[in-house]
């Protein structure tokens, strides 16, 4: 039974570790175009490729989350 449970709060860690892992990616590039912004420190592709770049890792670690989820709840599901 004690097993079960660390496993669990193992599981439960490693989701919270990656919902984490995306609100520091998404602030991360929302500070950093904001600071471009306000400098007006801008060219137009550079932006879109920072942003493109995030957009992507956020999708990526995203499924990765998800699919963590679902094994969470094949693995503990009563």
């Amino acid at each position: 039974m004690e097993a079960d449970r660390q496993l669990i709060l193992e599981d439960a860690r490693s989701i919270q570790e990656g919902l984490s892992r995306i609100a520091r990616y998404a602030h991360d590039a929302a500070k950093s175009l904001c600071t471009r912004t306000e400098d007006e420190d801008l060219n137009g592709m550079a932006e879109a490729m920072e942003v493109r770049e995030t957009v992507e890792r956020l999708q990526a670690l995203s499924l990765e989350v998800s699919e963590e989820i679902d094994a969470y709840q094949e693995r503990h599901a009563c």
